[in-house]
């Protein structure tokens, strides 16, 4: 009989912290899940550490034979995977004992929603968990202030979905919140309580890169501006009309603001050139929100 729920651990040479990882996982108070772990052939001692938990029959480790990369080896993982629900854990975050059963209660609970995700920060809008449709959960994220900008930690989906919405897209870094976009404008999305991961930080990270920054604002912008005008938001033609008027601001923003208190207006001159937002559009980010 399939479990419950499939937890995958992609790896690449995370020895440091895979082992925090994968206990976290083992002492949830849920126990109906499967834990499969991809090392993305590592030079590490990574898949050393991860075959070392197969004692505990719930726990299966792979190896690739060629390095797929961050998003092909998570599509990898979950094409493995047994369970009704995937749930991701990144090798160098944690999950707290209780995230696996208040994230799977959440979605039993709605059946007809895809996806659940954990946001960092609190929201006062009612208790969680809630659900969003597509146009609600559109809303809050286009023209509120936002629900499905988390990590692949943070969200539990229903394996069916994943698959039948074609995974994971071609958006680099930003892969994830891609994904949440498109499951967000096909099912309801159920919002959890912050506070289910620990994130951890450390010097080894792609956000911490050095160009990271200017990788995610160009990406970013161009991400929401390809959403936005996909057939298949759920928005009204006004709401998307203003929510791209609203983008392209919160885009002059940062603009601005990487040219002058960021000091790199080489970078801001390239990114603003690349946008089309023009100058009427640049100056729009002195202004207020409308």
């Amino acid at each position: 009989m399939p479990p419950l729920v499939s937890v995958l651990i992609t790896v690449f040479n995370r020895e440091e912290y895979l082992a925090s990882a994968v206990e976290s996982v083992l002492s949830q108070t849920l126990t109906d899940f499967e834990l499969i772990i991809v090392d993305d052939c590592s030079k590490d001692r990574s898949l050393e550490i991860a075959r070392s938990y197969k004692t505990d029959l719930r726990v299966k480790a792979f190896s690739n034979e060629h390095n797929l990369g961050q998003f092909p080896n998570r599509m990898r993982a979950a094409e493995l995977a047994r369970g009704r629900y995937v749930k991701y854990v990144d090798s160098d975050d944690v999950i707290y004992r209780h995230s696996l059963s208040a994230m799977v209660e959440a979605l039993d609970a709605h059946p007809d929603a895809a996806l659940a995700l954990s946001h960092s920060s609190p929201d006062d809008q009612q208790p969680y968990p809630w659900k969003l449709s597509p146009a609600e959960a559109w809303r809050k994220e286009f023209l509120g202030r936002g629900c499905l900008s988390a990590g692949p930690s943070a969200a539990i989906l229903r394996r069916d979905a994943l698959f039948e919405i074609g995974g994971f897209g071609h958006w680099g870094a930003i892969n994830d919140i891609d994904l949440w976009y498109r499951m967000a404008a096909r099912w309801p999305v159920v919002l959890l309580p912050p506070g289910l991961v620990w994130w951890r930080r450390h010097d080894k990270q792609t956000l911490t890169e050095e160009e990271a920054p200017i990788v995610y604002l160009e990406q970013g912008f161009g991400l929401t501006m390809a959403t936005l005008s996909s057939p298949e938001c759920p928005l009204s033609e006004a709401e998307r009309a203003s929510a791209l008027k609203r983008a392209r601001q919160y885009h002059a923003r940062r603009l601005l603001s990487l040219a002058g208190r960021r000091r790199q207006p080489q970078q801001a001159w390239r990114l603003f050139r690349k946008s089309g937002i023009g100058f009427r559009g640049l100056l729009r980010g002195f202004r207020r929100y409308q």
